[in-house]
């Protein structure tokens, strides 16, 4: 038995250890075309049909073949006429007998008028398969007190006896004191072997019932102590009993549901004394083995399955579950047989009422929306892939004059693995000189005859390729030194650097009329002298020196060129 103590230090450590989702997951619609007034429930039959079986609050139960090419539900028993539904009234529970394949036989739980009362009744399907609403045999009654509180599922165990979750008898704080009352029907788990039949009854009481044989209890008492156990369900791998118990102003439980255990209710909810503020005594009442408060505006929770099929593995062994109010779902992890809290982690946040959950032959999960009437079932969310941004030529830049060995640089994409790089002397890009594709984000061009040329870069990934860039037009022409015989320039002249913006250097290129010394300096924006690229004697012509940016920073600078009494100024940008 779990200790208080021991209870809190798992909410404490909760609160500092809520586990990173690491697989997303979305809801996606398997039956698009179903959507069932008022949906209650989805049960499958343990005999490996195809078939799933839809309840309906008003009272009918739709069946549907999830192996058709586009099921459609049809209506499979109807018997709204015999029961009240409208809040928590209506037909609440269905299960199959186990050996349902041969015998035919199952059980529904609803809530009949005058007197209020629930109604635990056995059918049979007749020839065609059908749900036969002439061959219902009740089997249990027992009065309501209010509307609300009905509990209303019920489930075959693994030892074959059929479970029956009753709630406390409705209005609020339990004020008939049904929760530690073990002499009534309400606010606990009920148990009955409903193939054999005791003097008196439509149905045998269990031999380890906990209180057979004995005046402290109803025969039928499984577990006591329970609020309103709004859904169970039994893991089909341990056979733990795993439910959701509503709470009442301020706390939601999850259970695992033992026989002859007293779970709280009204001394507690959840683990806490109730009602708040008040001193109690917790002995002998078996805490949660989880519950969260309604602080975050989740304040009814639906009860759900532990995951126990192949579609989700990161899911499996987990116990899935959700809250009506808020339409969020979780993933408890807890290791039982330590008592020992793992993680509980949220896995979507819906927009609809989660009225209850389903599972299908093969242990897959399905969530089911009260308002819209539609199911839905997990399936991890696959990102889908980007393409990359366009990127951008930063160099060189339009009317450019560059070198015949001169580089292209343009933005890099986060998204992109491969670039494809064009270089054409039209601008139809016809027939490019240059067509490549390159993982980085720079191609050097060797040697392109002298001329204007266009050039255009795309970005590519697995998921598609971008659009090219704008297209940059630029001047090509091979560098060359002027001899002193030939046709000479009028003025010393500082004709440009390339690349443009660059890094770690740049060819500066300049003319000068005569031979004579030439000094070369690098400023700052700001007029700052930072360092000489060269001071020497040319001879006349054009000429090319190498400016080195190793020791500059990024930013905007001054090249001043001298020669005699004649001076010239080039801008360079320095990118790094």
């Amino acid at each position: 038995m779990k200790t208080i103590y021991s209870f809190l230090f798992l909410l404490a450590f909760f609160a500092i250890q809520a586990e990173a989702q690491e697989v997303n997951y979305e809801l996606e619609q398997p039956f698009p075309n179903v959507s069932i007034t008022q949906l209650l429930g989805l049960e499958a039959p343990v005999n490996g049909s195809t078939y799933i079986y839809l309840l309906s609050q008003p009272g009918q139960i739709y069946r549907l073949d999830i192996a058709a090419e586009s099921p459609q539900a049809e209506v499979w028993l109807d018997i709204s006429g015999r029961l009240i539904s409208g809040g928590e009234r209506g037909l609440l529970g269905l299960a199959f007998h186990p050996e349902f394949e041969q015998n035919g036989r199952f059980y529904v739980n609803y809530t009949a008028s005058s007197p209020l009362r629930t109604v635990i009744s056995r059918f049979t399907a007749d020839e065609d398969g059908n749900g036969d609403p002439n061959s219902e045999e009740v089997l249990l009654e027992f009065n309501q007190p209010f509307a609300n509180h009905n509990g209303g599922q019920i489930s075959f165990g693994p030892d074959g006896f059929l479970y029956i979750a009753s709630g406390d008898g409705g209005s609020g704080g339990d004020p008939q004191n049904h929760g530690q009352n073990p002499q009534t029907l309400l606010g606990a788990m009920l148990r009955i072997d409903v193939d054999n039949i005791n003097v008196g009854l439509a149905y045998a009481i269990p031999e380890d019932n906990p209180f057979v044989g004995s005046p402290d209890g109803a025969n039928e008492i499984y577990a006591w102590g329970l609020r309103n156990p709004w859904r169970f369900s039994f893991d089909r791998e341990s056979g733990v009993l795993w439910t959701g118990d509503v709470g009442q102003n301020a706390w939601e439980a999850i259970h695992t549901i033992e026989n002859g255990l007293n779970y709280g209710w009204n001394i507690l909810e959840g683990s806490n004394c109730y009602p708040a503020g008040t001193n109690c005594d917790p002995t002998g009442l078996e805490l949660p083995v989880f519950e969260y408060n309604h602080n975050q505006g989740d304040r009814s929770i639906t009860g759900g399955y532990v995951y126990r099929g192949s579609a989700n593995p990161s899911l499996f062994g987990k116990y899935i579950y959700g809250d009506f109010i808020s339409g969020r779902i979780w993933a408890l992890d807890y290791d039982l047989e330590n008592e020992e809290f793992i993680s509980n982690t949220e896995l979507i946040n819906t927009p609809f009422n989660i009225s209850s959950f389903g599972e299908d032959a093969n242990g897959e999960i399905y969530v089911l929306s009260y308002g819209n009437g539609r199911i839905y079932r997990f399936v991890p969310e696959v990102d889908e892939p980007e393409i990359p941004e366009v990127p951008e030529i930063t160099s060189p830049e339009n009317g450019d004059l560059v070198t015949s060995l001169h580089t292209v640089m343009w933005t890099p994409s986060e998204l992109a693995e491969s670039y494809r790089i064009q270089i054409s002397s039209n601008s139809e890009f016809e027939s490019p000189e240059i067509d490549e594709m390159v993982t980085e984000e720079e191609f050097t061009s060797d040697m392109l005859p002298d001329g204007w040329y266009y050039v255009r870069v795309n970005a590519k990934n697995e998921a598609g390729v971008s659009d090219f860039s704008e297209v940059i037009n630029y001047e090509v022409r091979f560098p060359v030194s002027v001899d002193p015989e030939d046709e000479l320039p009028k003025v010393f002249a500082l004709h440009g650097a390339y690349p443009n913006p660059f890094n770690p250097s740049a060819q500066i290129s300049f003319s000068i009329p005569e031979s004579g010394n030439v000094r070369l300096q690098v400023y700052t924006s700001d007029g700052r002298l930072v360092s000489t690229i060269t001071d020497q004697h040319f001879s006349a012509g054009r000429h090319q020196v190498t400016m080195n940016a190793d020791a500059l920073a990024s930013g905007v600078y001054l090249v001043r060129g001298i020669m005699g009494n004649t001076t010239d100024v080039l801008k360079v940008t320095v990118v790094k």
